[in-house]
């Protein structure tokens, strides 16, 4: 084959290639074409605004919320005579979780838990008398003082509450709805381990238990929330000097419980600076009841060391605490 055939071959090929790499590429322009007349319609697009509206709207629902929670915390350090006014519109997200994570890493500094926590046992804590705090006592709300035993003895002084034990949706704490299977529970839970994995023998740890598994909440905090509702419950159907006497000092209803009617549940909480915010503040924080009491379960930590577990084994492969 001559030079000139030889080159007559290479640019036949050559043209060959490039109308293949041509035709290629306008079946790829067809195909990208087909594609936006298919899903960029008017039809399309519309669909994607209402997208893009129903996002702008959950956004704007989640912001409201957080800046209700965000008031919430604030409160906390308010009196309660002067509730101070906040501006929700200086509060966002970041600013909430930046104030959050630095109260945490301050306590972190200032905190040795493996020194605040007796080596024999959790069972210790649960029993141990509560010591009165070291610090000078700073001056209170009378709306925080202790309630007064003059005319009706302490353990008889029950918070009013809204709850209506008869219905569903009228009461804040489900284990009330059982009146025939709580009133024989003993006045203190068989083993703590009950409000951890569950029992079939008390009903009143069962049902707590069951109402705890709702929370993402650690074994530590499961056990120290369950102790003290059990507890509480047990006084609120029973009311006795012995059942008011297992309650904690904090844990004892205030004055300003006393004076105006409230959900069951706020009287559950273990501050009682809190508790009282809570009810008088209900009407706000009640719309979002749900989401106030989930808030609260991803932040309330008990003083137990992350690496160390609330249950141990024996040496015959038993359970312990």
């Amino acid at each position: 084959m001559s030079s000139n055939e030889k080159k007559r071959l290479r640019d036949r090929r050559s043209q060959q290639t490039l109308r293949e790499k041509k035709l290629r590429h306008i079946s790829q322009l067809e195909e990208q074409v087909a594609h936006c007349e298919q899903n960029h319609s008017d039809q399309g697009v519309q669909r994607l605004l209402q997208v893009i509206e129903g996002l702008r709207k959950q956004n704007e629902a989640l912001l409201k919320r957080q800046k209700s929670l965000k008031s919430l915390v604030d409160s906390w350090e308010t009196e309660l005579e002067e509730p101070a006014a906040t501006d929700d519109s200086s509060h966002d997200l970041s600013s909430l979780y930046k104030e959050m994570s630095n109260r945490e890493a301050q306590f972190s500094l200032q905190t040795n838990f493996h020194d605040s926590i007796p080596p024999i046992g959790i069972s210790s804590l649960l029993n141990a008398p509560i010591s009165a705090a070291s610090t000078p006592r700073q001056k209170r709300s009378p709306s925080l003082e202790p309630l007064s035993a003059v005319t009706t003895p302490l353990w008889n002084q029950i918070p009013p509450h809204t709850d209506d034990f008869g219905t569903r949706t009228m009461i804040s704490c489900p284990w009330f709805l059982y009146p025939e299977l709580i009133m024989p529970c003993p006045d203190v839970p068989n083993s703590p381990l009950d409000f951890i994995y569950g029992t079939k023998t008390n009903a009143l740890a069962d049902q707590i238990h069951t109402a705890l598994q709702r929370r993402p909440v650690r074994d530590p905090e499961r056990l120290g929330t369950g102790w003290l509702t059990y507890h509480f419950s047990r006084w609120v159907i029973a009311p006795s000097p012995e059942t008011y006497g297992r309650l904690p000092a904090f844990l004892r209803p205030v004055q300003g419980q006393m004076t105006t009617p409230h959900p069951l549940v706020l009287d559950f909480m273990p501050w009682p600076r809190l508790r009282l915010n809570l009810i008088r503040r209900w009407h706000v924080y009640g719309k979002d009841r749900d989401g106030l009491f989930g808030f609260m379960a991803c932040c309330v930590k008990l003083r137990w060391p992350w690496n160390e577990t609330v249950l141990e084994r024996n040496e015959r492969n038993e359970l312990f605490y």
